[in-house]
């Protein structure tokens, strides 16, 4: 059974290294990647708590794409930890599939994207490997989709409506307490134009 596995986790480790060397990406600039969710609009919604505020939003999202290295072109590979798949009660064995996060933002080919390699919600309605490229438009647009699909409650059984704990994976624990003006300070000094004295 463990042979199984490491196969599998092999084969995934070679998909992955060859998705990532015939994509093309690049690497962000903090204050670049900044403005382009400022462009975007992307709307605080309300259960983010009533203190939060966009640039509080952006520093949080700007932040998270931190563990990425600002790379458009990353994925992660998270395998299960070994308890995670061990044998149930009554013998059932249920192992918890090898899942992966892409790009930028890290979005989840089991939440927001298609893998096709384990089931997904693909609550953005497309492929993962659109995740990788040097073009993050579609990422924010992914983003912004996954942001609004959040809700405290659904309404109703047919809504695609994510659950709250969801929001921990857009909003990673280390980028809590981000302050946008010491996080962004760099970025401000870059836009603001010199005053010399003559």
């Amino acid at each position: 059974m463990k042979s199984v596995l490491l196969v599998k986790m092999l084969a995934a480790l070679a998909l992955v290294l060859l998705v990532s060397s015939a994509t093309e990406g690049r690497i962000l600039r903090k204050c670049e990647l900044k403005k382009q969710l400022e462009a975007a609009q992307i709307r605080v919604i309300r259960a983010m708590g009533d203190k939060m505020t966009v640039d509080d939003l952006i520093a949080k999202l700007v932040c998270k794409a931190n563990g990425s290295g600002f790379n458009t072109s990353f994925v992660k590979t998270i395998a299960p930890k070994p308890k995670e798949n061990e044998i149930h009660s009554f013998g059932h064995h249920k192992p918890r599939p090898v899942w992966r996060l892409y790009g930028v933002f890290q979005l989840s080919d089991q939440v927001a994207c298609d893998s096709g390699m384990v089931p997904s919600l693909n609550v953005c309605n497309m492929s993962c490997s659109a995740l990788i490229d040097d073009d993050i438009t579609d990422d924010i647009a992914c983003l912004k989709t996954m942001i609004n699909s959040i809700k405290p409650k659904p309404k109703n059984a047919s809504d695609i409506t994510l659950p709250l704990v969801t929001l921990n994976t857009i909003l990673v624990r280390e980028c809590r307490f981000v302050v946008p003006s010491h996080y962004f300070a760099e970025c401000l000094k870059a836009t603001t134009p010199m005053l010399t004295d003559f």
